[in-house]
């Protein structure tokens, strides 16, 4: 005995330190799983915060002070440095004045002079020609054909001479007279068109008014000092050939037929006045503008013009110049590193302390995270090519903040996350969008509570047209903030309706982009939306179509479930479109072999009376694999797989199992000698029935929802037992089910109180008790009666004949 008792106590002390040493191994192990997840982490988020800050940032030029042409400049812009520059802007000033300073230069001309004299010569021998024909003729005669010819020449030559004055000057002198006053006339016109004549007025020619006597030709050395304009020619012809004239009559005729020989002979040369242009601007110097350390190149609220962004484009590109070329190591990207990551960590921070008991919150993060990335890179895109292309058009420049989608990310992460989430989301793009834009806290603003109302917008929507419609809160919520921005720093209202056609359209646009990408996170993180969950609830689904064709009792055994699923979800703040989803689903492995579930079962035919319970069993678990594997083919979303392979647990088929141990104790009588019961123990075991055989393989609930499904598909099977429907019935009948699968241990991986188990019983109750409401009995019309009558009469007859049968000699039974 003493030999046993130390035996007995070196082999408990031998056990306990294996225990201790198991113990020690056991923590040991988790202790180096909880140091490689916590790695893990951390360098996740290194990765995070390093793809955020070099597609942010990364090669990224300073943007310089944001001024928009023709509005107020918000505040006073200094130069930190010394430099100058080339201001193109001044020099084309310059150059304009210029231009506007050199004369006109005119081509001076004789071809009207030419062509006059040429008038003039056949005129005087076209009257020298009819003297002598006509003279003999008479004076009348000679009258008319000088008259004829006379008028003859006026027309070819298009001049406005009356020919009646010709005549009278042909009277009044005689050949040699006129060939003089003719010959001294054409020289007196030909001195003034020396001289130079030009038009003094725009209605005279359509070159343009000279306002200067001084005038050079096309080589700038032409001088033309007695130029005189077309009224002043006038007036020196008449006095020279007054002077010419005998008397004043001769004079005054000799004037109407020379002044219509007068015109401009300066003309404008557009080739000669370019060139002298050019010469003039070639001559001007570049004007330099320098500004010292500490200058004001930009006053506070003063109107920007184009000399001021020349000015800051200058004093922008020297600073990139004295920045260096680095795209790590210069002060811009040093100092937005900094502020990244102190923002990263604070979020890091805030979702391992703040966001502990997020559901899924791996997976959550990660969609956040990927989210973040995308909007971020779309954004940065954008800003990229906004730049290059509109880098000449300053205007159009400004409302490059305005493209970016900045509620894109808050809207995805709203729908497939949550609303909490969306909006440290909304945050983190907004303080990223700000630093971006010369650390704008305008731009922040603007972003956030775009982002904010997205987000808010797309929470618990069920209709992808929806999102379209939180794009577009979002966008008129960027547009309403950066109007009242915008008129807070008074611009003007043309450039404030700009802005907020940008938004309002941009949002519209963030909203389409969402509806495209919210296909693509639910494929890869094998997430449902309750937009895809409300799809799924069409009746016309093939699964469900065979389902009503195929196993009716099942089909409606499974709306029975979505509704008692459904209220109990609503409850306990659960989903209750996942529940009703994933009910209508729950059961299509019984497709397979529909005529083995009760509720298929017509004509009182159970293919299980042929069957072993063994057998039968393993058809009744197999339409949770044959489930699996349809909503698999079907392309189900993997939350209603994962409600399908739940929703009986590991629990114990009970009819099979009874049935198969009273089966196991009839064989084992019957294979026992007589007297000998109680006796041979030997091969008892050879009968003994394995629970493992009648159990579904499982997994067991494991989110609240599949367990809410699956009490309610106990609770609906059971209660069609129920002989009487009364609320205690009830009640009891629930009572039992969840103290049995509780003790049973089907709910050790769910995270559901006793709380929440309590709602649930009684919402089954009530659920159950207006399913099975007994309805009222109505009135037996006389036809109904009078049968009822003859059926009791005749089965009153048929046991008074029995009685009687009975009551004879000879047929009593033995007592």
């Amino acid at each position: 005995m003493a030999s046993f008792s130390k035996k007995n106590n070196s082999r408990k002390s031998l056990d306990g330190a294996m225990r201790k040493d198991a113990g020690r191994g056991k923590d040991s192990a988790t202790t180096h799983f909880f140091e490689t997840s916590k790695l893990i982490e951390i360098s996740m988020f290194v990765l995070f915060s390093a793809l955020v800050i070099t597609i942010c940032y990364l090669g990224q030029k300073p943007k310089g002070p944001r001024i928009i042409l023709n509005q107020a400049a918000q505040s006073r812009i200094v130069s930190e440095f010394q430099f100058d520059y080339k201001s193109a802007v001044l020099t084309e000033a310059a150059a304009a004045a210029t231009r506007a300073q050199v004369p006109p230069v005119f081509q001076r001309t004789f071809e009207p002079y030419d062509k006059f004299s040429q008038f003039i010569n056949d005129l005087n021998s076209a009257i020298a020609k009819n003297k002598i024909e006509h003279e003999s003729e008479g004076q009348e005669i000679l009258k008319t054909e000088l008259f004829k010819t006379a008028l003859q020449l006026i027309e070819a030559n298009e001049l406005t001479i009356k020919p009646s004055i010709i005549v009278e000057l042909t009277t009044q002198t005689t050949p040699k007279e006129r060939s003089l006053l003719f010959n001294d006339a054409l020289a007196v016109l030909k001195s003034i068109y020396t001289d130079g004549i030009y038009s003094a007025s725009r209605s005279d020619s359509a070159d343009p008014h000279v306002t200067v006597i001084q005038l050079v030709d096309e080589e700038g050395h032409y001088n033309l000092p007695n130029a005189r304009s077309l009224p002043d020619a006038l007036v020196a012809l008449r006095v020279r050939i007054d002077a010419l004239s005998r008397d004043a009559s001769t004079g005054r005729i000799l004037f109407d037929i020379f002044r219509t020989g007068l015109r401009p002979n300066l003309l404008y040369s557009a080739t000669g006045t370019n060139r002298a242009i050019k010469r003039a601007i070639d001559q001007l110097d570049p004007i330099i503008v320098s500004f010292k350390e500490g200058d004001t190149l930009i006053e506070p609220g003063a109107i920007i013009t184009p000399a001021e962004l020349e000015r800051i484009a200058a004093y922008r590109k020297v600073e990139l110049e004295r920045n260096g070329n680095s795209l790590i190591f210069n002060p811009l990207f040093i100092e937005r590193l900094i502020l990244t990551t102190m923002l990263l960590i604070a979020v890091y921070i805030y979702v391992n302390r703040g966001l502990r008991e997020l559901r899924k919150r791996n997976r959550a993060i990660a969609i956040t995270a990927v989210s973040i990335l995308l909007n971020l890179l779309i954004i940065r895109i954008i800003m990229e090519i906004g730049e290059s292309a509109l880098i000449n058009s300053r205007p159009s420049l400004s409302m490059l903040p305005y493209i970016a989608p900045y509620a894109l990310a808050p809207i995805i992460v709203a729908v497939l996350v949550g609303g909490s989430p969306a909006v440290l989301t909304a945050l983190i793009i907004a303080v990223l969008f700000g630093i971006i834009q010369n650390n704008s806290v305008e731009f922040i603003l603007i972003a956030f509570l775009s982002g904010v109302v997205g987000a808010y917008a797309s929470t618990n929507i069920r209709k992808r047209s929806k999102l379209v419609r939180s794009g577009l809160c979002a966008g008129a919520t960027a547009a309403i903030a950066g109007a009242g921005v915008a008129l807070l720093n008074g611009f003007s209202f043309s450039l404030v309706g700009q802005q907020t056609l940008v938004a309002l359209v941009v949002g519209l646009l963030t909203g389409i982009l969402a509806v495209g990408l919210l296909p693509i996170f639910e494929q890869l993180f094998k997430i449902t939306t309750e937009i895809t969950l409300l799809e799924l609830t069409d009746f016309n689904h093939p699964l469900l179509r065979r389902m009503q064709m195929e196993a009716p009792g099942t089909y409606h055994h499974s709306l029975m479930v979505a509704n008692l699923s459904e209220n109990a979800a609503a409850a306990i703040g659960a989903s209750p479109l996942l529940c009703r989803v994933c009910c209508f689903f729950h059961d299509i492995g019984k497709l397979v072999k529909p005529e083995y579930f009760t509720e298929n079962q017509r004509d009182g035919i159970n293919p299980h009376d042929a069957k072993n319970p063994s057998m039968s069993a393993l058809v009744i678990k197999a339409h949770v694999k044959e489930g699996v594997e349809m909503a698999r083919k079907n392309k189900l979303p993997r939350v209603i797989i994962d409600v399908i392979r739940q929703h009986h647990g590991t629990t114990l088929i009970q009819y099979f199992f009874h049935q198969a141990k009273e089966k196991a104790k009839e064989t084992q009588k019957n294979t026992l000698p007589p007297f000998s019961e109680g006796t041979k123990t030997k091969g008892k075991d050879e009968f003994k029935v394995e629970e493992s055989t009648y159990r579904y393989d499982g997994p067991k609930p494991a989110f609240k929802e599949s367990a809410i499904i699956f009490f309610a598909d106990s609770v609906e099977a059971a209660s069609r037992s129920l002989k009487k429907v009364t609320q205690p019935n009830v009640e009891e009948l629930i009572d039992r089910i969840f103290k049995d699968r509780i003790e049973d241990g089907q709910l050790d991986s769910c995270p559901l109180t006793f709380h929440e188990l309590h709602l649930i019983r009684k919402s089954f109750v009530y659920t159950v008790l207006n399913m099975l409401h007994a309805r009222i009995e109505y009135p037996k019309t006389d036809a109904e009666k009078a049968k009822e009558l003859e059926n009791e009469a005749a089965q009153n007859k048929q046991q008074e004949a029995k009685t009687d049968a009975k009551a004879q000699p000879g047929n009593q039974q033995p007592v």
